[in-house]
């Protein structure tokens, strides 16, 4: 048994053992020092991985990988909750977590078709690069960066296989700390009003990255935010031209200061001057400029939230389903209220006029002062005048 105080929880269809949290715990210590990583708080993101791999795989059998498994509850619920696992690796490097992911294994009555393994994460997944060995599904989910394991996870899966991807170290990805991020994901971060957004572009587009480097090409299914992180699950493909095409959709982004406005280009479109004011505008990235998920994948993930009760999930899904996903940012009502020194209407409202000009428009899971729309900004700001005009009228 572990050496520290320990407590059955229940998540999904699975009981499991993890340490016990004290009241007020959020307040005393993060998950990152307790002596075995377990975050309750992550629940919506576990259930994420259930409903991806499900509805990716579709009841195929599938060798499944989590290098960093912390006490082993994602691998064991997609286990026992996808029906397609045939053969799961679980591993953790901290001895107390390799002997809590063995406990949590046989209480699920697994053994036979679990292995479990105190190793180095990058020895572990560089040990199945080669073909035979490889996974159809690799889960990368550190306490901060992935950007150490990002490539050893891409080798050890299969062509046509299927990688969840977390980061929480939310600060860099959101332009607080720019050193860090480009120290880590080789991307000029900013922070600007719709630097959520611009956190998974950053994950996706260095995913990308990472892939073409070892002629890997991706297709992101579905990227969330949520809380203390972003997720990404995306297909991987060898394939030296499906590499060069996933890098078409990573480029940069350029925000003016002077008028608000947004443009981007790719890798190597040249860009100098903002298209509207002609001032030098702020330049960031290299970050995924596509889609960042496949509605038809969140479709079929949110029937199988829906059918299995998974009802946060399954909110968040909806939310991403009605999302305009190519355009890459966002507007803040109180950003644009700042700019304009007007009152703010509520985000909806902009959307729904928008939307009967015949432009694409929607919120966004990202924010909830935010609005996503393929009008230009100055029609964006007329909308916002004249929303604003109808609800406070001059006397």
């Amino acid at each position: 048994m572990p050496e520290f105080p320990t407590k059955v929880y229940v998540e999904g269809r699975v009981k499991f053992l993890a340490p016990a949290l004290p009241e007020g715990w959020e307040k005393a210590l993060s998950p990152s020092g307790m002596p075995v990583f377990f975050n309750p708080h992550s629940k919506l993101s576990r259930d994420m991985a259930v409903l991806a791999v499900g509805t990716y795989f579709q009841g195929r059998a599938v060798r499944a990988c989590e290098p960093l498994a912390g006490c082993g509850v994602r691998g064991i619920r997609l286990a026992v909750e996808t029906n397609v696992v045939s053969r799961l690796v679980l591993n953790d490097i901290n001895k107390f977590a390799y002997s809590l992911i063995k406990e949590n294994v046989d209480m699920a009555g697994l053994t036979d078709i679990v292995e479990v393994y105190n190793m180095d994460a990058n020895a572990l997944l560089a040990a199945h690069s080669t073909h035979k060995l490889r996974f159809d599904y690799v889960d990368v989910d550190p306490a901060g960066s992935p950007a150490p394991f990002l490539e050893n996870a891409i080798r050890a899966c299969r062509s046509g296989g299927l990688i969840g991807v977390t980061a929480t170290d939310l600060a860099p990805l959101c332009g607080r700390n720019p050193q860090s991020c480009i120290r880590k994901y080789d991307a000029v971060p900013y922070a600007s009003p719709y630097s959520k957004e611009t956190a998974a572009r950053i994950l996706v587009g260095f995913v990308a990255r990472t892939a073409a480097r070892v002629g890997m090409g991706v297709s992101p299914l579905l990227t969330f935010y949520r809380r203390h992180y972003v997720r990404t699950f995306v297909s991987v493909r060898y394939s030296k031209t499906l590499a060069k095409d996933s890098l078409k959709n990573v480029g940069w982004m350029f925000h003016c200061e002077s008028c608000g406005s947004v443009q981007w280009s790719s890798y190597t479109e040249p860009f100098t001057v903002c298209n509207v004011c002609r001032s030098i505008p702020h330049a960031f990235g290299p970050l995924w400029l596509g889609e960042l998920a496949s509605r038809d994948f969140v479709l079929r993930a949110m029937g199988r939230a829906y059918e299995t009760d998974m009802k946060e999930a399954y909110g968040l899904l909806r939310k991403i389903s009605e999302e305009v996903q190519h355009v890459p940012f966002y507007y803040r009502v109180d950003e644009m209220g700042r700019r304009l020194r007007s009152t703010v209407p509520k985000p909806i409202r902009v959307v729904e006029k928008l939307r009967s000009m015949g432009f694409r428009a929607s919120l966004t899971h990202f924010d909830g002062q935010g609005f996503k729309t393929d009008a230009p900004r100055k029609v964006v700001e007329q909308v916002f005048s004249e929303l604003v005009s109808a609800s406070y009228p001059r006397p």
